[in-house]
């Protein structure tokens, strides 16, 4: 897994327009589907700031550290987008498919 470095991270959102409201939404699809759905994705989704992985979950699609990454990213980049990272906007609603 390569580290991030958080701080490059948010200016670099900023510039290419990632940390936007309007982008953020397919950052928030995009947790949802590495964390395999359900309640851990939506949590992640929509509270990043709040987000731990309970001792109880089993397997992930991912890694426990590349995910939680991924949900730091989140939280930064809405953070700059000017979204309260604990309580973010509802994520896109889709239909999965039954692929999880």
């Amino acid at each position: 897994m390569v580290k991030l470095d958080m701080e490059k991270v948010a200016t670099s959102g900023v510039e290419c327009g990632m940390a936007k409201p309007e982008r953020i939404a397919a950052l928030q699809v995009a947790l949802f589907v590495a964390c395999g759905g359900g309640m851990l994705g939506h949590f992640a989704a929509e509270q990043p700031a709040d987000f731990y992985i309970d001792g109880r979950v089993c397997r992930l699609p991912y890694g426990k550290r590349e995910i939680q990454q991924a949900v730091n990213v989140l939280a930064i980049l809405a953070a700059k987008a000017g979204l309260d990272p604990h309580h973010m906007p509802a994520m896109p609603t889709f239909h999965n498919a039954g692929m999880f």
